[in-house]
This record gives structure tokens, C-alpha cells and sequence, in this order.
């Protein structure tokens, strides 16, 4: 009887994170719709920009928050850049029996190149701290810039767990 009681309070209270951060990033969604229209540009040097993403995979709910920072552009066209920046995520999952959570704290290093206009992709390397050890992990994405701010953000991959998330960015 114990272990239902315990599983149905972490029911509980994944189903109301869920709730608040799908109501977050739709209010983002909003708000980069109605502010449609300059043309953005790729990542570049001296670039910082921060994600927020929810997603699904490996049978749990990785929610993340990370930033990239532009350290190197232009070394083969004006298309590419070199970023590296960090992330801090969870992820949530249950075995059956009751709800765990697994911490992560990573360094990331990402190549980007922008293949058509206002489409930031990218690819790298992870390495970092999670709740189970030392991780290495990779990961590959796009951002979808609407303005000069705004992105919808799809990543996927990660340190400590594999999934796909999505959610937005924003230059800052």
C-alpha cells in the first residue's frame, strides 16, 4: 500500500510540472509569434544564447535549461561558428515502483552551421556531472530563429540520458 501512495504523489507532481512548463514555453511560443518578421543570424562570436526544453525519452521527462556562447565564426564561410556553454537538467522517470530523479550538470561544445536562413543547427559533445557519475554524452538540434531574439528550440540527445526535447531559445 505504501509504494501506490508514494507513486501516486510522484504522479502528482510530475503531472503539475508538466502542466506548468508546457503553459511556460506556449506563452514563449506566443510571444515569438507575434513578433514574427526581421531576419536573425546564425551563432557568431561573442553570441550568448540561453534554451529552455521539456521533453520525452529513454521511458522519462528530461527538462533542461542551458546557454551557448559563441567563442570562434567563420572558419570555413560566414555560416559556421564553434559555442560552449552549460546545462542543467533533470530527469524524471518511474521504474514501476516510484518516481526517481536524476541531476545533471554539464559542459557542452557545439559546432554550428546555418544552412538556410534563420536556422541555427548544431552538433557536440557533452561531459558532465549527473546523479549516477561522471557522463559524456552528445547532441544534435536546431533552432528556428523568428525574429532577431526568438527561437523555437528541438534538441536532441544529452548527458546522463537520451531523448528528445523541445522548447525555446532567446539571444541575450
Amino acid at each position: 500500500m505504501y509504494v501506490k501512495k508514494k507513486y501516486y504523489f510522484c504522479a502528482i507532481i510530475l503531472t503539475k510540472i508538466i502542466k506548468v512548463m508546457r503553459k511556460f514555453l506556449l506563452s514563449l511560443v506566443a510571444i515569438c509569434f507575434l513578433a514574427l518578421g526581421a531576419q536573425a543570424q546564425e551563432m557568431s562570436k561573442g553570441q550568448l544564447v540561453g534554451s529552455a526544453r521539456l521533453g520525452l525519452g529513454g521511458g522519462g521527462f528530461p527538462v533542461a535549461v542551458s546557454a551557448d556562447y559563441g567563442i570562434v565564426d567563420h572558419l570555413i564561410n560566414k555560416k559556421d561558428a564553434i559555442s560552449v556553454g552549460g546545462q542543467v537538467g533533470m530527469f524524471i522517470w518511474n521504474d514501476g515502483y516510484e518516481s526517481h530523479i536524476n541531476f545533471t550538470l554539464t559542459a557542452r561544445g557545439n559546432f554550428h552551421y546555418q544552412f538556410i536562413d534563420n536556422l541555427d543547427t548544431y552538433a557536440g559533445l557533452q561531459i558532465g556531472l549527473h546523479t549516477a557519475g561522471l557522463g559524456f554524452g552528445f547532441d544534435l538540434g536546431a533552432r528556428y530563429y523568428f525574429n532577431d531574439k526568438f527561437a523555437a528550440n528541438l534538441e536532441f540527445g544529452g548527458c546522463g540520458f537520451t531523448g528528445v526535447s523541445a522548447g525555446i531559445s532567446m539571444k541575450l
